[in-house]
């Protein structure tokens, strides 16, 4: 009864609200003609703060309609989560509106209490990927946190992972994944790399899909037994097979061999992620610009996917000054590992070192900085923070 008079009076509350709207939004003036707005469709939109469109999709994609949804807002308010939190987790999973807190809620919530999370941390947790709720605790969730957290060694290691939205807790899924990355010699130190930095494969794929790609990188050369392994199984799952032969056809063009290709591939996978208008302009610039053959840049396969913008012009204007000062040699091989190198490396050797000759070129270095919007903090290159 108490249901049937809420709902009621909620229709009552927005009538007028709701005359306006449709007068406003020739969608809603049609759509509501014909089709009276349900008293949940309301309840939604007061309680929710979805816009009538939103309530009325999200109403759709629920067969029933909730017995008691109060007791779900009440429960996520009362453990931190704000009213923009709560819309965006029903927005997601709008049939966690039938779920009984104290039997199905609850226990998720005391489970990450127990593990060390503070109340933000759970909602920060939720509102990234509210998927965890619906997952069963005792089959999913516990067997499968401390699966993970056998491979990563920390409670915390694991939260971040299950922040990750792409993260669905297919615990079968993982641990056959993870099975066939062991028949290949993978280490657990690798794998752990692979959960932590590229997880989307062994969350997405079937364990047949996966042994296939697995397999694939094998056979290309790349050893199990390396860093690269992992990351060249992502990627190479990652691709369409029309996809991955039009970047061989790409390097083709710009005289690749085969085993060239693969030889980058096997250092770098990431080189045959790179558009094709990269491609060809970061070739044209080292070949026609510096004058590097093809096979040098083999050797440094990693400068394909350096920024031209934020990486290789302004390193290479800032060398150029050095250059013309004498204080270096544009020598082919110390050129290129220049622009391989980290920020801090950067500053250590190409400007802290001649800072006593040249006390100017640390405001050249600046300038080089700033030119890409970033600033110089602890001898690391910052995002510059405009207030």
């Amino acid at each position: 009864m108490f249901y049937f008079h809420h709902y009621r009076k909620l229709l009552q509350i927005n009538t007028q609200t709701l005359q306006i709207q449709s007068i406003q939004n020739p969608f809603l003036k049609s759509h509501y003609q014909t089709n009276p707005p349900s008293p949940f469709v309301q309840y939604l939109k007061n309680s929710c703060g979805f816009s009538p469109e939103k309530a009325l999709t999200v109403s759709k994609m629920l067969k029933h309609t909730p017995k008691n949804p109060d007791s779900v807002l009440t429960f996520f308010k009362s453990h931190g989560f704000s009213e923009s939190h709560i819309k965006i987790i029903i927005n997601r999973i709008p049939r966690l509106l039938f779920a009984i807190p104290k039997s199905s809620l609850s226990p998720k919530i005391q489970f990450f209490i127990e593990k060390g999370l503070s109340e933000s941390d759970i909602v920060g947790l939720i509102v990234s990927n509210p998927y965890i709720l619906n997952f069963s605790l005792e089959r999913c969730i516990k067997p499968g946190f401390d699966f993970i957290r056998g491979f990563l060694g920390n409670d915390r290691f694991v939260i971040e992972l299950l922040k990750r939205s792409i993260f669905r807790f297919n615990l079968q899924r993982l641990v056959n994944n993870v099975a066939v990355l062991k028949n290949y010699g993978v280490s657990n130190c690798n794998i752990s790399r692979f959960l932590v930095k590229r997880p989307t494969a062994l969350m997405l794929l079937n364990p047949c899909q996966f042994n296939e790609k697995v397999k694939m990188v094998t056979e290309m050369g790349v050893i199990p037994s390396t860093c690269v392994f992992v990351e060249a199984v992502n990627i190479t799952a990652s691709l369409s097979r029309s996809t991955w032969d039009m970047k061989f056809k790409v390097y083709r063009s710009l005289g690749w061999s085969d085993e060239e290709i693969l030889f980058a591939f096997r250092k770098h996978p990431s080189c045959i992620m790179i558009s094709e208008e990269k491609i060809r302009r970061v070739m044209d610039f080292f070949v026609k610009e510096l004058g590097w053959s093809t096979s040098y840049i083999l050797s440094y396969p990693m400068l394909l996917s350096l920024s031209m913008e934020k990486r290789v012009m302004p390193r290479y204007r800032f060398l150029q000054v050095l250059e013309s000062k004498g204080l270096i040699s544009l020598d082919k091989k110390k050129f290129a590992w220049s622009f391989t190198i980290g920020p801090k490396q950067f500053l250590e050797k190409y400007v802290m070192k001649h800072q006593a000759k040249v006390p100017e070129i640390m405001k050249v270095y600046e300038a080089m900085i700033e030119s890409k919007g970033l600033s110089i903090k602890d001898g690391e290159e910052c995002e510059v923070q405009h207030l």
